[in-house]
């Protein structure tokens, strides 16, 4: 019997049902075998979203004002560190201007134009970049750059022997890398290139065409020439030659002085060849001879000096002619200009003319005081007693011109108001230019002119003639106050005004020494510290107020001056 396929019945359509809301849950199905990891999420507890309770409005109003300020804040303080670092800040941001700029530079730098102003060159576009932007990198590199840059083509200069050229482009170099080694070599190189150029050979055919025209020291001489070539190549042979060349001249000139008693002469020769060839073979020779020669010089002028003095005892005073002690005195002060023993004696003279002035005058022979007063102005133009001795000639005249006695001389004017006023002004400038030491100088304004002539507007001024006999005794209080102030020059100047307006004055040796002195120390000071040049120009003013002194020739001995 067959059998009947049973087949299952087909599944029959279950509709959804929510079912009653209170129902209890039922558990869901296990989940079907699928191969896949799984998980039990937990369901959220019922009443945990009510443990946080929700903020209130007020709260959330609040919190957002905070935020708000917050973030102003945060944003003024942004822009103030912008403000205060906008270079740095500008270097982040693009600039048109300053790419311009630096594109000029680059483009002039690998075309060569390096600092040409026109037009401008890589130095003046990467020049200007900085200035734009102060630590821009890429203008800082340009830079150095150019620098590099100049080094090369001073190095290419050199090597074409174009100096100028070089030494354009090392100073270019110099100003963009601040030194180097490299920038020191190159410097160097150019330095003896110039030494050894052609310049070196015009500098020693200048020399020697002044050694030949016999200018061989001073502006423009031999030894001033070879000195710039032995500046710039300490070993030039032909500079060094040179120099002995001068020096043999100047020993040679330096002995021709000492033949004829002209020791002055010798004197600087000597020290010239002291500062030129201090190890010159024959230099401490000629500092020999010097030195006897001028202990030789001075022994004569002293027996010259009291042959005058006896000669002015005896009354021979201007005669015999060439005998006289007028005469003397000139000759001591022909072979030693500066002879403060001479020039003194030749006060002496004027005074003794002024005395026999005076004695003619008192004999009525006012022309031949007058004479005899006009022969001393030639010896001390500047004499207070000899403005005083014409003085009382004038006085004395007058006075025998209102005898009876007939005179060939005018009567002499009555002195007006008018005049006395202008002398009286005169007093008072020449007052004011002796508080300024405007002794002697300048001429017509000094203080000594000034009362000259108020005393010819009005010989009975006695401020005139008191101011006369003062301004001695006020140069000599000038002097010293130099001295004690270490105003080398003004207390020289000083002494030389006190020399003329009182000549004969026992006091001009003491200042004279005391000034010598202070020239001395100084020398040694500057021999201390090693300035021999200085050293010797203070010596040779110490020599001049004091030559007798011995230290002075002790040092002048060691100094080279003889």
């Amino acid at each position: 019997m067959p059998t009947r396929e049973v087949r299952p019945a087909a599944p029959t359509r279950i509709e959804p049902r929510l079912g009653p809301l209170d129902a209890p849950k039922r558990a869901p199905p296990p989940p079907l075998p699928d191969g896949l990891p799984h998980f039990r999420a937990e369901p959220r507890q019922p009443g945990a979203a009510a443990t946080r309770p929700p903020h209130p409005p007020q709260r959330a109003r609040s919190t957002a004002w905070l935020r708000w300020l917050l973030l102003a804040v945060l944003l003024l303080l942004g822009l103030v560190v912008i403000a205060q670092h906008r270079d740095w800040f500008a270097q982040l941001l693009p600039s048109p201007r300053l790419d311009h700029v630096l594109d000029q530079g680059d483009r002039a730098l690998a075309q060569g134009h390096l600092g040409d102003a026109h037009p401008p060159g890589a130095r003046q576009f990467y020049e200007q970049a900085a200035r734009i932007s102060g630590d821009n990198g890429r203008a800082q590199a340009g830079l150095q750059a150019v620098g590099q840059a100049e080094l090369m083509r001073a190095r290419t200069a050199l090597a074409e022997h174009k100096l100028d050229a070089a030494e354009i482009a090392l100073k270019q170099a110099d100003a963009l890398l601040g030194g180097g080694s490299e920038l020191t070599t190159l410097q160097q190189q150019l330095a003896q290139q110039r030494a050894r150029g052609v310049q070196l050979a015009d500098l020693v055919a200048h020399a020697q065409q002044a050694y030949a025209a016999g200018r061989l020291t001073g502006a423009n001489s031999a030894a001033g020439w070879y000195l710039q070539v032995l500046q710039a190549d300490p070993g030039n042979a032909v500079a060094r030659h040179g120099l002995d060349q001068v020096g043999a001249a100047l020993a040679k000139q330096a002995r021709r002085a000492l033949a004829s008693g002209d020791i002055n002469s010798a004197r600087q020769q000597v020290q010239q060849i002291a500062t030129l060839l201090p190890a010159q073979a024959d230099l401490p020779a000629l500092q020999a001879e010097l030195a006897s020669s001028t202990r030789a010089a001075q022994q004569a002028t002293a027996h010259k000096l009291a042959e005058a003095a006896s000669l002015i005892a005896a009354g021979h005073i201007t005669t015999p002619a060439g005998a006289s002690a007028l005469d003397v005195y000139q000759q001591v002060l022909q072979a030693d200009p500066g002879n403060g023993a001479a020039q003194a004696g030749l006060a002496h003279v004027a005074i003794a003319l002024m005395v026999q002035a005076h004695a003619q005058a008192d004999a009525g022979d006012f022309s031949a005081a007058r004479q005899l007063l006009d022969q001393a102005a030639t010896l001390t133009p500047h004499s207070v007693e000899l403005v005083a001795a014409r003085a009382r000639l004038a006085h004395a005249q007058a006075r025998a011109s209102t005898q009876p006695v007939q005179s060939t001389q005018p009567m002499p004017a009555a002195v007006s108001p008018a005049q006395r006023q202008q002398a009286l002004a005169l007093v008072q400038r020449a007052q004011a230019a002796a508080a300024r030491g405007d002794f002697l100088l300048p001429p017509g304004a000094s203080a000594f002119d000034l009362y000259r002539q108020a005393l010819n507007l009005d010989g009975t001024s006695r401020a005139a003639r008191e101011g006369l006999r003062v301004l001695p005794q006020l140069a000599a209080d000038a002097t010293t106050q130099a001295l004690r102030a270490g105003q080398l020059d003004r207390a020289g100047e000083m002494l030389r005004n006190y020399a003329q307006l009182a000549p004969g004055s026992a006091d001009l040796a003491r200042l004279r020494h005391a000034l010598g002195t202070a020239w001395l120390d100084l020398a040694n000071r500057d021999l201390a510290r090693g300035d021999h040049a200085a050293a010797r120009s203070a010596l040779a003013q110490a020599q001049r107020w004091a030559p007798d002194d011995a230290r002075v020739q002790a040092l002048a001995q060691g100094l080279g001056g003889g």
